[in-house]
């Protein structure tokens, strides 16, 4: 079955962030949203960069124009801040200083300009192979697209567009080559997904032996108490004992106990934590839980906090021995990274051959 035929098996994935080898962009992305903040009295630096500072900053000094010609394609500085000024906000939060926040958003528009420039060298390869694309198909998507992200509401979407500086024969031109790249991309990447050989994915395991050694772990379910305002540590302490003591004799199962008397966030699930490693428990609590067997419950313990004293029950419900995981459990893991491997390789390949064949120019 060629490509052709093949090319809306791919419909429904995310759209990828290429991964190809990395080539010299032009100083424009970074120029265009460079700004000079202050950052106020604040201690945080997000403090004193609203988004509504930063969206002013993108649009006053990125007005719109050419930034690069790929093969007829052309990215413009408007592509180039409508798919940046989605995580600027996200940058402004995690940003230390001005500095930071300069350099995280050079890379990130150094990204973007990468990503789309592979994407419209994709879409031109998608083009001269022939392949069509289906109008409905595109029309179809956008209605998924405001029934999933705007209620249904088209003046909803629409909003948006004008909000973005868009307007839906632009949204539909773009969301058409987001699917041709990303069919595309699969196509140079389907040689990747076939079977991997035994050996290789032995070899794979035990060169990367110490990713599968496991600590070892407990599943346990916890009853917590300490005092309240109007209790003291030797009240909470006997009733604790009693608790245990029903515990033991058969007069309430565990969870039940939990439920009415722990005053932790475990409660409602009548005190059940999971699975945990022993070594991020506490050092106190580790030899009452190593010597309490799978199924019954540890002795009363007793932590010291700055607060008061905490008393703990804990029932062991099963245990697993530090070691190594063996290959029959992570076969299907390895596999896939060594497919993503591989189609790292075939992408950074045929990116590479294609930015060599198409004419490319940065303004």
């Amino acid at each position: 079955m060629n490509f052709a035929q093949n090319i809306f098996r791919s419909r429904n994935r995310r759209f990828r962030a290429f991964a190809a080898a990395i080539f010299a962009v032009s100083a424009v992305p970074a120029a265009v949203f460079a700004q000079s903040y202050t950052t106020g009295t604040g201690s945080s630096y997000s403090s004193a960069l609203s988004d509504e500072k930063v969206r002013a900053a993108f649009y006053e000094q990125a007005r719109d124009g050419v930034l690069a010609n790929v093969d007829g394609e052309i990215v413009m500085i408007g592509d180039l801040r409508r798919e940046t000024l989605r995580y600027v906000s996200e940058l402004r939060r995690s940003a230390t200083s001005q500095s930071d926040f300069q350099q995280k958003l050079q890379a990130l528009t150094g990204d973007t300009m990468r990503n789309l420039t592979e994407m419209k060298l994709l879409v031109s390869a998608f083009d001269e192979s022939g392949a069509m694309m289906d109008d409905n198909f595109i029309e179809q998507r956008i209605n998924d697209i405001i029934d999933q992200d705007f209620d249904g509401d088209r003046a909803k979407y629409l909003q948006m567009l004008r909000k973005n500086g868009s307007n839906p024969l632009a949204d539909k031109r773009r969301l058409r080559d987001r699917i041709k790249a990303m069919s595309w991309d699969d196509h140079i990447t389907q040689p990747a997904y076939g079977d991997v050989s035994p050996a290789k994915v032995r070899a794979e395991y035990e060169a990367r032996i110490d990713e599968f050694r496991t600590e070892a772990t407990v599943e346990y379910a916890q009853i917590v108490l300490f005092a309240g305002a109007s209790e003291t540590d030797e009240q909470v302490e006997a009733m604790a004992k009693r608790v245990h003591e029903k515990i033991t004799t058969g007069d309430t199962d565990f969870e039940s106990a939990a439920k009415m008397f722990s005053r932790d966030d475990y409660r409602g699930n009548g005190g059940y934590v999971g699975w945990r490693p022993l070594s991020d428990l506490s050092e106190q609590i580790v030899p009452e839980l190593e010597k309490t067997p799978v199924g019954g419950v540890s002795a009363l313990i007793t932590l010291d906090a700055p607060s008061g004293k905490i008393f703990v029950l804990m029932k062991k419900i099963a245990e697993r021995e530090a070691g190594v995981t063996p290959l029959k459990d992570v076969r299907a893991q390895i596999e896939n990274r060594l497919r993503a491997q591989k189609a790292q390789e075939l992408r950074a390949q045929k990116m590479a051959e294609m930015r060599d064949e198409y004419y490319i120019r940065y303004f």
